[in-house]
């Protein structure tokens, strides 16, 4: 993201440097350790000191994006935790128990597919309006060339893939370094990442959070195997890329939240930690500038000038929000749990002032 970067530069103390050098030496061992030895481009055996991010203080408020937030779906059986939008109108929604709903119309109507498994999808990427992979919790990789209304079944050696990433229609790659090339023939694990997410915005490109040791790491592969980027002192759940270089990381647990940016594809700022027990599960950007956070709340965390400061946004409904996806400059889609009376899940969509 964009913006003066010289204001947070790192300014070491000795005894903070002692714990963040012995600390990054210990997260990182077990990262390689969890890297089997046939990875083209290991992780670094010998990191820098600067590869660990300091945690700044609160930044100020900024405004909410103006918009409104409204219930598209609230009549789901099951909870939905991912979504993915190739364009405006095209998108599809997973969840537990084999949910899968998609809209071709921008959300005005959702059709119910046909998953063939029971299991919990626990991701979803579409690479075009048509072409969309999906993954559950048992190692299950589905594929839809139908918009959503039908899906192939393949597996997976490992059980848990957590999310996938598409930039193309015939390129993935899962939270767990599965690659495909040629659109799910077939698929090798070059290296065993274990992260909970990952972003591909181009083929060459890929980014995955993961946490280790109760700290936050970012790898980074760009077309050479995977490497570290960074280690930051809390979780992160979620990353998404506005372009090739241009990410948004953010997570959070105990200890607090947190959000980190890049704008080179490669350093690390962090943006914004607070204290206190909050989980950031997803992150979604309609531009550079705008970016929405869900935290499993009715509410969002927003920011407008490329996540330098944020503010929270009501939406005004009632649920539980866990992924978001902006596939325009005017909308985002998300999704969750509809509240605990009527059960079920929901799906909604935030349309900025400018269109309504």
């Amino acid at each position: 993201m964009g913006g003066s970067r010289t204001s947070r530069l790192i300014r070491w103390k000795v005894p903070s440097l002692f714990v963040a050098i012995v600390t990054l030496v210990v997260v990182t061992a077990t990262v390689l350790a969890d890297t089997p030895p046939r990875s083209a481009n290991p992780l670094p055996s010998n990191p820098l000191p600067s590869d660990i991010l300091p945690v700044d203080p609160p930044t100020p408020a900024s405004s909410p994006p103006p918009g409104r937030w409204v219930i598209q779906n609230g009549a789901i059986g099951a909870s939905l935790v991912d979504i993915s939008c190739a364009d405006a109108s095209h998108c599809v929604a997973v969840g537990a128990a084999g949910m899968i709903l998609s809209t071709a119309d921008a959300g005005n109507s959702w059709s119910m597919g046909h998953s063939g498994t029971t299991h919990a999808l626990v991701g979803v990427s579409c690479p075009s309006p048509t072409v969309c992979y999906a993954v559950s919790n048992f190692g299950e990789l589905l594929k839809t060339g139908d918009a959503g209304l039908t899906w192939s079944i393949s597996a997976l050696r490992n059980p848990k893939p957590f999310a996938i990433s598409c930039p193309t229609i015939t390129v993935c790659v899962t939270a767990d370094g599965f690659e495909t090339h040629n659109g799910g023939g077939s698929w090798q694990q070059a290296s065993r990442i274990a992260a909970l997410n990952v972003a591909c915005p181009v083929s060459y490109r890929c980014y995955a959070v993961r946490n280790q040791l109760g700290h936050g790491v970012i790898l980074g592969n760009n077309s050479g195997g995977w490497t570290l980027q960074a280690v930051t002192p809390y979780f992160l759940n979620a990353v998404t890329c506005t372009g090739v270089s241009a990410c948004v990381a953010a997570g959070g647990g105990e200890s607090g939240t947190n959000i980190l940016t890049t704008v080179d594809g490669r350093n690390w700022t962090v943006q914004q930690h607070r204290a206190g027990q909050q989980t950031l599960f997803d992150v979604g950007c309609t531009t550079v500038d705008t970016c929405f956070v869900v935290d499993g709340t009715a509410s969002v965390l927003t920011t407008t000038d490329q996540a330098q400061t944020w503010a929270w946004q009501s939406t005004g409904l009632a649920g539980s929000l866990y992924a978001i996806s902006c596939p325009a400059p005017d909308s985002c889609f998300a999704v969750g749990s509809a509240p605990s009376t009527t059960g079920g899940g929901l799906v909604a969509h935030f349309q900025a002032e400018m269109t309504r």
